[in-house]
């Protein structure tokens, strides 16, 4: 009969240093994934801000456009030959010097069809509408749309 020998201290030495070694490793594992996550979760947190920032600036130059066409057609009902055929105009909407807005205004058929192009901008972001209105009435101050559109870039 063979007796056992308890083990040796360098035996066991070796074994702690193998399993310590692999949690070790298994943990800058793990870390390094979840930095990971974490980077690619705050970097596109950071793109939806962009984003969202971006959107609202565009629907503020909507907006301004849209207006700036509202006050064309109030300029247009009473006096229907507002800026008829002339260079493109400007004029600042709101009163404030970040919003303003461009216009052409020209005949499309010679009596009473009119075709506006405006152009909000709000900072360095703007909107282009194209509306196409007819004029009728007596004093052809009623106006009718008969388009209105967002001009793509």
């Amino acid at each position: 009969m063979s007796k056992k020998l308890p083990p040796t201290t360098h035996n066991l030495r070796s074994c702690n240093l193998q399993a310590g070694f692999a949690a070790l490793l298994a943990v800058i594992i793990i870390g390094a994934a979840a930095l990971i996550i974490a980077l690619n979760s705050s970097l596109l947190g950071v793109g939806e801000l962009d984003l969202g920032y971006t959107s609202q600036k565009g629907s503020e130059a909507f907006s301004v456009a849209d207006g700036c066409a509202e006050e064309l057609m109030r300029r247009i009902r009473i006096n229907n030959s507002y800026q008829l055929n002339a260079a493109s105009t400007t004029f600042d909407l709101f009163n404030d010097t970040t919003a303003s807005c461009e216009f052409r205004i020209t005949d499309m058929d010679g009596v009473n069809t009119r075709r506006f192009i405006v152009r909000g901008t709000r900072g360095i972001y703007n909107k282009l509408i194209r509306i196409n209105a007819t004029l009728a009435g007596a004093q052809l101050n009623e106006i009718t749309i008969t388009r209105w559109e967002e001009v793509p870039r």
